[in-house]
């Protein structure tokens, strides 16, 4: 299987903005900050930016004013992009591109994970949104709720998808509804917190059990990567994980992860792995 990572539909974006020093230049882009669930402190900073009649949106790593962008939680999206666009999941799709951003008043050089917008945005509601004005009853569970709008297969292949990268923050706000063309779930999005975002060194990746449940903050099923996995009960189609896909998925990422993180994530996905197979039909 043939990837490319450069998608022409980025050209439009890559092209509005000059580049500075081989870095794309987003020194004008205005920043706006979400807290970070999993992190003592710091926020994930976020924008979005219209070029043309399209949507992109940015996704920087951690920040607080006296470490600047840390941690890797824009690679973990392009990391989680590429997986699922290897294995055949619904994904939204993106980019990982190095730039300068300023935050409150300060160059950076970090990098950016850019999508783009997949719909227009008065067409989606975010699923809780949705969930809380169309369930039957207050008994209605979200996991219930899904299955009598027809979007069972797109849960169960979310719990794979999410159990393989050790997603923590699939929240009611990180699964959206789609409403022009017929009501549908959007691809994935929002998959940063994953894979060792708690991890800070190579100390703590090292150190980390990459087939240990966790707690997560998950809107449908349980708070358990692990327990959703027994909600499957009917095979579900999606391609098979192979060797090769290793190089597919750290293409130019050698230069920012350090050996031992992408070691340890490639683990975090093959031991998983042995535990989702069997849901598999051939894709």
């Amino acid at each position: 299987m043939e990837m490319v990572y450069h998608d022409n539909a980025y050209d439009p974006f890559i092209n509005t903005f000059p580049h500075k020093d081989g870095l794309l230049d987003l020194s004008r882009v205005i920043w706006s900050r979400s807290v970070g669930s999993l992190a003592s402190d710091g926020a994930f900073l976020k924008s979005v930016v219209h070029v043309n009649d399209d949507v992109y949106y940015l996704k920087l790593s951690n920040y607080d004013s006296y470490r600047g962008v840390f941690g890797h939680e824009s690679v973990n999206e392009c990391i989680a992009c590429r997986l699922g666009g290897i294995l055949g999941f619904s994904v939204a799709s993106g980019i990982l591109r190095e730039a300068v951003a300023v935050i409150d008043g300060i160059a950076y050089q970090a990098h950016v994970f850019i999508s783009k917008s997949f719909k227009a945005i008065d067409s989606r509601a975010s699923f809780e949104a949705f969930y809380l004005s169309h369930r039957e009853s207050p008994r209605e569970s979200p996991l219930d709720f899904s299955i009598r709008n027809g979007w069972k297969t797109d849960i169960l292949s979310m719990f794979v998808f999410d159990y393989l990268i050790i997603n923590r923050d699939r929240h009611g706000g990180n699964i959206e509804v789609l409403k022009n063309g017929g009501i549908r779930l959007s691809p994935l999005f929002d998959n940063g917190l994953s894979f060792v975002c708690t991890c800070r060194d190579d100390a703590d990746i090292g150190a980390f059990d990459s087939i240990l449940d966790r707690k997560v903050n998950n809107f449908i099923g349980e708070q358990s990567l692990e327990k959703n996995l027994r909600f499957i009960d009917t095979k579900l189609c999606f391609h098979a994980l192979k060797s090769e896909h290793r190089k597919l998925l750290f293409q130019d990422i050698g230069g920012i992860l350090s050996q031992l993180h992408m070691d340890k994530i490639w683990e975090i996905v093959t031991v998983r792995w042995k535990n989702v197979e069997k849901f598999r039909v051939a894709r």
